[in-house]
């Protein structure tokens, strides 16, 4: 197997183990848009706008470690499977 191919299984590996997870859920009459989830983010997956009142979470990016999930402070974000 080339060296190529192999990091694509091993990258298409890891998704389904993060995929299996479950995935990142906002509840948005909870969300006060305060962005403290975008800035714990280790992996910039998610981007907040106040302004706009949006919430956006790049699924295919997030490695639902949760840290989001815990430093929301209106327990908007849930990971759910």
């Amino acid at each position: 197997m080339s060296k190529l191919k192999r990091i694509i299984a091993q990258k298409r590996f890891l998704r389904k183990i993060f995929e299996a997870k479950g995935k990142i859920v906002n509840d948005y009459k909870k969300c006060v848009y305060c962005g403290l989830c975008e800035k714990v983010c280790s992996v910039d997956a998610i981007a907040v706008s106040k302004d706009q009142k949006t919430w956006i979470i790049e699924d295919n990016i997030c490695v639902r470690c949760t840290h989001c999930v815990a430093k929301c402070p209106t327990k908007a974000l849930t990971l759910q499977k």
